[in-house]
């Protein structure tokens, strides 16, 4: 590690403390085994190779279900339902337990963010692909179709939804209800839109891989997660451990010993389930 990324790596220990704690919550006096929702982000026919080798990794540390995030038209390249390979790979898998759920449409981002505030986090938090931080009448007919193309190719309603890196507008939630999503979650919470699931703090532990400085912060902020959520000689201090794959994890041996390390952590505490399963026994529907 150079010595900017050491210090900026520093730097965000000292703050994550803070909101780790806050974001963490305190811990729950008697609480259950907590549950662990695992997500691969960017499935694509692009992506294909790489997330079977995450889903692979995933078994092999006993992550038996997982909930799939896929992009119809992945940056405007193959569309999904013509790749014969990826539609096959993912009816394969929810045949075995993973819940499919939608990932935007091409999770490009079209044109500037309206709001600074938009804008500054599609700045901050992804490369040109903050999909949805657009007017809601724009979204909503690029969502129905993504909708609608894996209910066709797939054979399947994908009940929720996950914005490109996490960035929803203001409002996000009513315009998802109001087409039929059952579920959505940020980088912060999950939350049902119908029935009595409500929302779920709960922070993801997910890694950027994308420049050193971003993957040095990135582990810091995940081992700080876990060490929180997951203390040593402890009992769980969350009822809800989040973690996330993206395809590029594959590209950094760090990144995967941290993903094998958190895992096979939270597998020894909790169980693994898909993001509806989980949501729908929180409702009391088992």
């Amino acid at each position: 590690m150079t010595a900017a990324c050491a210090e900026a790596a520093g730097s965000e220990a000292a703050g994550a403390e803070a909101a780790v704690a806050e974001a963490a919550g305190a811990p729950a006096r008697g609480a259950a085994a907590p549950t662990l929702l695992v997500t691969i982000h960017d499935v694509a026919p692009r992506s294909l190779a790489e997330v079977q080798a995450l889903r692979r990794a995933l078994l092999g540390w006993g992550v038996a279900r997982a909930t799939l995030l896929v992009v119809p038209h992945f940056h405007r390249e193959l569309r999904l339902c013509d790749h014969s390979p990826t539609v096959a790979w993912l009816r394969s898998c929810a045949e075995r337990g993973d819940e499919l759920a939608l990932h935007g449409y091409y999770h490009q981002q079209a044109g500037a963010p309206l709001g600074l505030r938009d804008r500054v986090r599609a700045r901050l938090w992804t490369a040109g692909e903050g999909e949805c931080l657009r007017p809601h009448d724009d979204l909503a007919g690029l969502l129905a179709r993504g909708r609608d193309e894996l209910t066709r190719c797939l054979g399947l309603v994908p009940g929720g939804f996950v914005a490109p890196a996490w960035l929803e507008p203001r409002g996000f939630d009513g315009l998802l209800s109001r087409l039929g999503f059952a579920w959505h979650e940020t980088s912060m919470y999950v939350e049902a839109l119908a029935g009595p699931g409500g929302r779920v703090r709960a922070p993801v532990i997910g890694f950027a891989t994308r420049t050193a400085l971003r993957e040095a912060a990135s582990l810091v902020w995940a081992r700080a997660l876990l060490a929180r959520m997951l203390p040593r000689d402890a009992p769980a201090r969350a009822p809800l451990v989040r973690v996330a794959l993206h395809p590029g994890d594959l590209r950094s041996a760090r990144v995967m010993a941290a993903l094998e390390q958190v895992l096979r952590r939270a597998q020894a505490a909790g169980v693994a389930t898909t993001t509806s399963e989980y949501l729908r026994a929180r409702a009391g529907g088992g």
